[in-house]
């Protein structure tokens, strides 16, 4: 086969020179000097444009938080017309605050995944929940002392009820009780992380993995500001899970005995109305908090994800919950016996009959989000109409969004017209339609 010259075909895709050009042309001498220089160069400048752009990429995202914009309804705040003074001054990577329905009342990078530490233990809380009973007797495996850190001193071996280890799990954090729990549940840790990222894909956490049951960092292993508050929400909705989380101090019963165990969440016992949900760190997650509290009728859920310190996860905490109960209250929007409109009643010539409010009626206002409006609808009716009698509605609405409606009804009766009557409302009516 014909080859060209100064070509090896053994090693074609690198054109490596042979023949009668060897190696010392392209190293050495007038010739050879320029091409090599120029691929030198060439490289070089890639290099500082790489090294360029990893600069400022570590210089961006440090700060990404502070350019982040926090989210108020769903909306930024300047469309609602708020001042950066009127938000909640929270130092967090990432947080949410939510009412009990789930209405988003703030949200920084809500969506975004992070580690989240022991707030995985939320998780590992409710799968034991519906996979066991409070009364079953649990071994403590091996494997338990082997995770390390935060501990809750269950020793290998011994014997303790599901409901006291509950407690160790959330009120104390302890991973070798997160590790006992997916042993006795699942059999073993792997399956019970299955059954937690199962568990997560029914409520709908899309932005959620789990790695393991107690929430040391691992690839892999994360959520969101969104999803906390969404798993948060639903495990305070289990009576056994709010016990737990909602006391200063818990009483454990270990083999050796009752010990006492504090809670790591430092808002209960110490913020008005705090009964959950569960603390974390990790170096990778930072501070992490998942809380709630609960004030009259009105529920509220706050995760900050990212903190520095203890510290700063209580003040960020407290913040979000304080701005959230400031704004979001309930207020009367209509009083028994207030009338509202008038409906027709088509029986009879230009007779109505009014409607009015039959209750007193309250509703959980977020008055940063713009002004409540009403609106009224009656409609028409026949007689006979009784008192207490639906003849419309009362709409409430805020920025468009139907937030109540109230039934208006008849504040009297009216009887159906009689013979006479019929005949003489037929009779003017025939005379209007003809007239125009």
């Amino acid at each position: 086969m014909h080859r060209l010259p100064g070509i090896d075909k053994s090693d074609e895709g690198t054109h490596r020179p042979s023949g009668p050009f060897t190696s010392r042309h392209f190293t050495s001498g007038h010739f050879g000097m320029r091409p090599c220089m120029g691929l030198r160069q060439k490289h070089l400048g890639l290099r500082v444009l790489l090294a360029t752009l990893i600069l400022l990429t570590a210089c961006v995202l440090p700060n990404a938080t502070a350019m982040a914009v926090d989210l108020v309804d769903g909306r930024d705040p300047s469309e609602l017309g708020l001042p950066a003074s009127a938000l909640p001054d929270i130092k967090a990577d990432a947080g949410i605050l939510t009412s009990d329905d789930g209405r988003v009342l703030w949200s920084r990078n809500m969506t975004s995944q992070h580690a989240i530490a022991s707030l995985t233990k939320i998780m590992t809380a409710v799968v034991a929940l519906e996979h066991s009973k409070p009364d079953e007797m649990v071994t403590v495996p091996a494997a338990a002392k082997k995770v390390g850190e935060s501990t809750s001193f269950l020793v290998p071996g011994s014997k303790i009820l599901m409901g006291d280890l509950l407690k160790a799990l959330l009120v104390k954090s302890g991973n070798d009780a997160a590790v006992t729990v997916a042993v006795h549940v699942g059999g073993d840790e792997e399956h019970f992380v299955t059954m937690m990222n199962e568990k997560a894909a029914d409520l709908g956490l899309s932005g959620t993995h789990f790695m393991n049951s107690h929430g040391l960092d691992m690839p892999g292993h994360y959520s969101t500001a969104e999803d906390l508050a969404v798993l948060s929400r639903y495990a305070m909705s289990i009576p056994l899970f709010e016990e737990c989380v909602s006391v200063p101090v818990a009483e454990v019963v270990y083999p050796e005995g009752t010990k006492k165990l504090d809670n790591t969440n430092l808002l209960i016992g110490n913020y008005r109305g705090a009964n959950g949900v569960k603390t974390g760190y990790t170096k990778k997650a930072g501070y992490c908090l998942a809380s709630s509290a609960k004030r009259g009728d009105t529920q509220l859920y706050a995760v900050v994800l990212g903190t520095s310190s203890d510290r700063a996860r209580l003040l960020a905490s407290q913040g979000l919950l304080d701005w959230g109960f400031a704004h979001y209250r309930e207020v009367r929007i209509a009083s028994q016996g207030a009338q509202l409109g008038e409906a027709c009643v088509i029986s009879y010539l230009d007779r109505t009959v009014v409607g009015e409010v039959s209750e007193d009626t309250t509703l959980t206002v977020f008055d940063v989000a713009g002004q409540v409006e009403r609106k009224i609808a009656m409609v028409d009716v026949k007689a006979p109409v009784v008192r207490g009698q639906k003849i419309g509605v009362a709409t409430f609405s805020q920025n468009e969004r139907v937030v109540a409606t109230i039934p208006l009804v008849a504040t009297e009766d009216v009887k159906a017209p009689n013979i006479f009557e019929r005949v003489w409302v037929g009779m003017v009516r025939l005379g209007r339609k003809i007239s125009g």
